[in-house]
């Protein structure tokens, strides 16, 4: 069983700024390819820069650079096997290139020779970065066989691993398996996902592509948030007056903060707008549920109400000690006034 024009993709997600301006780089923007997804719209399209092709240790492939608004910028690296390659030797390879040591000092050093083409366009940079990592598996589909019900077995790809799997682990693939026409199959796994299209379109690689960049930038905030109200204890030690100027800087900075999750929180989830098309609504969906993005949202909502609360009872606090220095300044002058009196 021969798989036609098989690609792996490598990709590689840096969270580099809080933002980047898009409209400083003179780069096309990213756009799907179905005629399906005119119902499919980016807000604000990632830059896309084709970086041309690479070879490292003997693996040839075109590299790709997409930048994000929120901060995330994502490399990709796609490798063609070939035109005609067996089920066996494509697993085979499939398993094996991922996990080959020098992958990261490539990619870490792409983004080193990309950043100076991005001087201008990051704002705020990132001194801590987070990074994702998955893998695309891309194929027009296998020689005499529909791809929506290859005569193979997935699993291995699926797991990233060649084992006796339990009936479970099947019917749990069986959950992230979509297709819209007999000729086009897509599989998500946590960190690998298989493609088979008769057209040869990329589409599914780039809504994953989203996922993970949002996964990273909720990530950020996450840890931002958890950050900020872990800070908060040792503020709040400083009793008294003399914790009032921290108190008021504190009660700012939660202020400021809160408004600038908000808003990026927004952004993102206006980012991308599936409004009639259900293939690609389902896979989007089931792909913010796999790689925990959903989970992720709702514990920035609890910490994000966490803060609010934080920030009423840090007001309230300043509120008592600025009445109790009014308090004491009144009777200060009274005591002020009664001894100029007495004297």
């Amino acid at each position: 069983m021969n798989l036609l024009s098989p690609h792996l993709a490598l990709y590689r997600l840096f969270d580099l700024a809080d933002e980047i301006d898009l409209n400083r780089l003179a780069t096309p923007r990213l756009r799907l390819s179905r005629p399906r997804l005119g119902a499919v719209r980016f807000q604000n399209p990632p830059a896309q820069v084709e970086l041309g092709v690479r070879s490292v240790e003997g693996v040839s492939g075109l590299l790709t650079a997409r930048l994000y608004e929120f901060g995330v910028a994502s490399l990709s690296f796609r490798i063609h096997l070939g035109e005609r390659v067996p089920w066996e030797a494509f697993l085979e390879k499939a398993l094996a290139l991922p996990e080959l040591p020098f992958w990261e000092g490539f990619f870490l050093a792409e983004l080193a020779a990309l950043e100076p083409y991005l001087q201008g366009a990051l704002l705020r940079p990132e001194a801590k970065r987070l990074s994702e990592e998955f893998t695309v598996y891309h194929a027009l589909g296998l020689e005499g066989a529909k791809a929506h019900k290859p005569p193979v077995d997935l699993t291995p790809l699926w797991m990233g691993t060649r084992e006796e799997f339990a009936p479970e682990v099947r019917r749990e693939m069986a959950r992230y398996r979509y297709s819209y026409s007999t000729e086009d199959l897509a599989l998500l796994g946590f960190d690998r996902v298989l493609i088979l299209d008769s057209e040869g379109i990329w589409d599914v690689a780039d809504l994953v592509e989203f996922v993970h960049a949002q996964l990273l930038e909720l990530s950020y905030y996450d840890r931002v948030l958890t950050e900020e109200l872990e800070a908060v204890p040792l503020v709040l030690r400083e009793r008294g007056v003399w914790g009032y100027g921290r108190l008021q800087r504190l009660r700012r900075r939660l202020m400021a903060r809160h408004a600038e999750i908000a808003d990026v929180k927004a952004r993102m989830e206006g980012a991308l707008r599936i409004t009639e098309d259900l293939f690609y609504a389902k896979i989007y969906r089931a792909a913010l549920e796999l790689y925990g993005a959903r989970e992720l949202e709702r514990s920035l909502e609890e910490k994000l109400r966490a803060l609010e609360a934080t920030y009423a009872m840090v007001t309230e606090e300043v509120v008592h000690l600025r009445s109790q220095a009014v308090e004491v300044g009144i009777l200060a002058l009274i005591a002020f006034e009664v001894a100029r009196a007495l004297l």
